[in-house]
Parts: structure tokens; C-alpha cells; sequence
């Protein structure tokens, strides 16, 4: 199943729900005013009165349903993407220029892999440069970052 059906279901799911929930409390509210013209409590003590905390936790359930539904509708299916032939990553490694040359081959010349950290220090450049620059490659498919405990490691593609 897909994200859209997904969402779409349990957005009716949810409207359904808060619908059936709010007819329900409105029905009890209305009869706790009749119940409560017969009551000789004060209004602040009469049980009549109050809404049913069930019927407002049923109520803040099917929001919480919908609002899913909603996300999950909206949210965009992720799509890899393809890997660069031999020829294409060639003549993308050809252009490179500055920094992303320099981190590129830093790389390659640890056996095409290396941690982020590593990199940092073997550079002399910023986290937030060896960061870009690394953004600046994975666009261009040339590697990219994997999770690994804390760091990233770095692996050309």
C-alpha cells in the first residue's frame, strides 16, 4: 500500500471517528440537561454537566489519527538514486575543481574510504566546509555519507 492510500485511509479513519465521537458527546451533553433539571445539586457539583473525559479521549485519538493520515498523504515517496556508470562518474571526477578535487582524492587515496572526522583533520578545513563540500559530491553521485556509531564514514560510489 502505498503512502497516499495509506493516508487518505486513515484521514477518513480519523474524520469518521472525531464525527461519531462529537454526536456522542453532544447526545450525552444533552441528555446531562435534562438529567440535570431533576438534579437537586448545584450546577459546579452536578455530574450531568460535564462533558465525558472518554468522549475528549476519543476525541484528541481521532485528531491524533487524522493528523497521521494527513502526513502520511502528503509525505513524498523516496526514490534512490541511480548509480553513475564508469563513463559518467570519469567525466564527473574529470571536472572537478578546489575543495571538492582535494576531498575527492583524499578519499580515493584511503582505499575510498574514510571517516568525516578523519577527513577534517587531514584537510585543515572547518566541519561546515568538509560538510559542504561533501554535500557538493554526494549531489554529483561521486560518494557518500554512511552512519556509523556517532561519525560518518565516508565511501566513494
Amino acid at each position: 500500500m502505498d503512502n497516499r492510500t495509506l493516508g487518505l485511509a486513515l484521514s477518513l479513519l480519523g474524520l469518521a471517528l472525531i464525527i461519531v465521537d462529537a454526536s456522542f458527546i453532544m447526545d450525552f451533553m444533552a441528555r446531562g440537561l435534562e438529567l440535570h433539571k431533576t438534579c437537586p445539586l448545584p450546577p459546579e457539583v452536578c455530574p450531568f454537566i460535564e462533558p465525558p473525559w472518554q468522549g475528549i479521549f476519543i476525541a484528541v485519538i481521532g485528531v491524533a489519527i487524522l493528523l497521521i493520515g494527513v502526513y502520511a498523504y502528503r509525505k513524498k515517496p523516496y526514490v534512490p538514486q541511480p548509480k553513475l556508470g564508469q563513463k559518467e562518474k570519469e567525466e564527473s571526477v574529470a571536472k572537478l575543481e578546489g575543495d571538492d578535487k582535494t576531498v575527492y582524492e583524499l578519499v580515493k587515496a584511503e582505499n575510498g574510504m574514510i571517516f568525516q572526522s578523519k577527513l577534517i583533520e587531514k584537510t585543515g578545513f572547518t566541519k561546515v566546509k568538509v560538510s559542504r563540500v561533501l554535500d557538493s559530491l554526494e549531489m554529483k553521485r561521486l560518494l557518500e555519507r554512511r552512519r556509523r556509531g556517532m561519525s560518518n564514514v565516508v565511501v566513494l560510489t
